[in-house]
């Protein structure tokens, strides 16, 4: 049996590429072709038989810290770190394989660098930090097609300096991914876009889009949901859900404009943190928000609660919420935006306006208000998508494809 590494900031506790990395490694070791252990940054409190720490117990832990901070302070993130060295003295297998997820405050490109030189490395872009130097997003910033420099998020993490490398680390990573045989997976053809404009890879791309788990996120009596839930049986129901609903990625303080226009206005169901105040936020709307939730089962059942879920996110490369909330039988209106495209059609599975457009949602949400047979129209077609693309066994499937080649040394026509 083969060893594999599935290194990650988070477990399946963690935002979405550490939800989805978890994910992956759940799914390969109930595959039981591979045992797979997953090294975390920052694993959850009820960590799973194969969830290890990166970063070591409370003394290394510290260690780590501190040079997290020194690198930060001479201008290179995350580059001048130690997680490679303790990560090989508190290992008990020979990995024959290492799958990368979201290194940003996880390992350094440095140790990447070296690591390659020994094992096969498969890295799964989440964002656009990898080929970035350093940012998640570049938002309107274009440097990083060319050559970074004078970052408008340098202050901003998982930057957080005020030393400008950024043109440094952005060409330290594109030399390891055109020099090295590094295997870029993407959740999205957009994301694998943006890549290619800025990196000429050693390996194709192969683009791998994120999964749902449909035993868990799928259509309920939205009635019975409703009083379960103690949501109103006679509202329209709009859900605005994120990490964080402050963060301006996020865009919320869009939808709230978009929500604001309509008449009468929705009954708002808010799932995620919030830095504001949230009756300042919601000002003039009927609301409920429930804070973040961790539990998966409970946030279906909020999923499958709502009408329509409101997603007018600036900057994405995929959008797992999208299919999540699609399975529950709840369709979006969304910005155009990265990858997302890709999850909705126009007028088929749901309704996309232009980046940025606050009326674009609004003409959507009264679309959706006042045609309900054409809503349940996009359920159906949107539960169909699901299953055609977005299904744990497809994913699954595609990774034990190219592992396989991978450790056979096989690169070609992954």
């Amino acid at each position: 049996m083969k060893n594999i590494a599935v290194i990650s900031k988070s477990d399946a506790t963690g935002g979405g590429a550490s939800r989805i990395a978890g994910g992956l490694v759940q799914l390969l070791n109930n595959d039981h072709k591979f045992e797979v252990h997953h090294w975390v940054g920052r694993p959850g409190i009820n960590s799973d038989w194969y969830t290890f720490k990166l970063h070591g117990g409370q003394w290394l832990s510290l260690i780590q810290g501190a040079f997290s901070i020194a690198s930060r302070t001479i201008g290179l993130p995350d580059f001048i770190t130690p997680e490679l060295w303790i990560h090989l003295q508190r290992k008990t297998v020979d990995y024959d394989l290492y799958h990368f997820h979201d290194i940003s405050f996880t390992f350094s490109p440095l140790a990447l660098s070296w690591l390659v030189k020994r094992k096969p490395i498969i890295w799964t872009f989440h964002d656009c930090s990898p080929f970035t130097g350093g940012c998640i997003y570049p938002m309107d910033c274009k440097a990083h097609y060319d050559h970074c420099n004078n970052c408008p998020q340098l202050d901003l993490l998982p930057l957080g300096t005020s030393i400008d490398f950024t043109g440094y680390m952005q060409q330290y990573k594109r030399r390891l991914l055109q020099q090295r045989p590094i295997v870029p997976i993407f959740p999205s053809r957009w994301l694998a876009t943006e890549a290619m404009k800025a990196v000429d890879f050693k390996i194709t791309p192969v683009v791998i889009p994120n999964y749902v788990d449909t035993n868990i996120y799928k259509p309920l009596d939205r009635g019975m949901v409703k009083t379960i839930l103690g949501l109103p049986q006679d509202r329209f129901i709009v859900l605005l859900t994120a990490t964080n609903l402050s963060e301006a990625r996020k865009g919320s303080n869009l939808a709230i404009e978009a929500l604001k226009q309509m008449n009468p206005p929705p009954f708002i169901l808010a799932i995620g943190k919030s830095d504001k105040n949230q009756l300042e936020f919601f000002q003039g709307l009927t609301f409920y928000s429930t804070g973040y939730i961790y539990n998966d089962q409970l946030l279906a059942q909020y999923y499958a609660a709502a009408d329509v879920f409101l997603f007018p996110t600036l900057a994405d490369s995929f959008g797992c919420v999208a299919i999540e909330t699609m399975a529950c039988g709840t369709p979006a209106i969304a910005f155009a935006t990265g990858g997302v495209p890709e999850i909705i059609e126009h007028n088929k599975t749901g309704w996309l306006a232009k980046t940025g457009d606050v009326q674009g949602l609004v003409d959507g949400l009264n679309y959706a208000v006042n045609n309900l047979k054409l809503l349940a129209a996009w359920r159906t077609a949107g539960l169909q998508k699901v299953q055609e693309r977005y299904t744990k066994e497809l994913f699954l499937a595609a990774h034990l494809k190219i592992y396989q080649k991978v450790l056979n040394n096989d690169y070609a026509d992954l």
